[in-house]
């Protein structure tokens, strides 16, 4: 790989980009000559003459992103209730693993570029920092979660929330579930915005942690009335007691 600035024809060297783009974000075999080839793709858009095109750069596989995880939302949307959980939680273990490759392949625009124009961890933290996720430049592998925020949690937040309460409560009552899609659903929420500085599990609380202790505490409540008409003092702890060391 020549270290050397020189002229690139952006509209060519996207065009070789985009295939290995797309085999990455959705894990597919990617040969390592090829890898190599595309990685210094990204040098030397970053680092071209006259004039660097890391914004073009940048802003190509936003849209390529955005494009690809709506398509991903429509998916799941036509899926069908009883599969958006599965669906969804298919999507989101592609588009993270891949997502986290993406950011390596990156690695020369995420530190050469990417670290001149973010904001600082003390705007993010201290609050001087009052913009959108959309206005902040983000490391690719951060972009790539904060659009699979935007375009894919945001709009299903309701759907989700309602049908992981639902499986929930069937634990509870003993029916079969699939606890593996259940739990990366909910680690979904939490992963998404491990990147931020700042309130990293802001989503995860709001979306569903809030709604999701009400439910909790009203149905041991309703539960625990219905063991105290039933039950002794004694019986009752020891229901209770039963029931703490399910839990665990």
């Amino acid at each position: 790989m020549s270290l050397k600035p020189r002229r690139v024809d952006f509209k060519e060297t996207w065009t070789n980009l985009l295939g290995t783009v797309e085999g990455v974000i959705t894990c597919g075999q990617v040969k390592r000559a090829t890898w190599n080839d595309r990685f210094s793709d990204v040098y030397a858009l970053c680092v071209a003459f006259p004039e660097p095109l890391g914004d073009q750069l940048y802003n190509e596989t936003k849209s390529f992103l955005e494009d690809h995880v709506s398509k991903l939302h429509m998916d799941v949307c036509e899926s069908g209730e009883e599969n958006v959980l599965a669906i969804y939680h298919r999507h989101w273990r592609e588009y993270s693993k891949g997502s986290n490759y993406l950011n390596q392949l990156y690695g020369y625009l995420n530190t050469q570029y990417i670290k001149t124009k973010k904001n600082s961890d003390a705007d993010l933290i201290y609050g001087t920092y009052t913009g959108s996720s959309e206005e902040n430049v983000l490391e690719i592998g951060e972009l790539g979660l904060d659009i699979w925020k935007r375009l894919m949690i945001t709009p299903l937040k309701d759907v989700l929330l309602k049908l992981l309460l639902k499986e929930i409560k069937k634990d509870r009552l003993g029916d079969s579930i699939n606890q593996g899609v259940i739990q990366g659903v909910i680690l979904s929420l939490v992963n998404v915005e491990q990147y931020k500085k700042k309130r990293p599990l802001q989503l995860y609380e709001e979306l569903f942690e809030e709604v999701f202790l009400d439910e909790t505490g009203s149905y041991y409540k309703q539960e625990a009335n219905k063991l105290l008409d039933e039950f002794s003092c004694s019986e009752y702890m020891e229901k209770v007691s039963s029931t703490i060391h399910t839990m665990i």
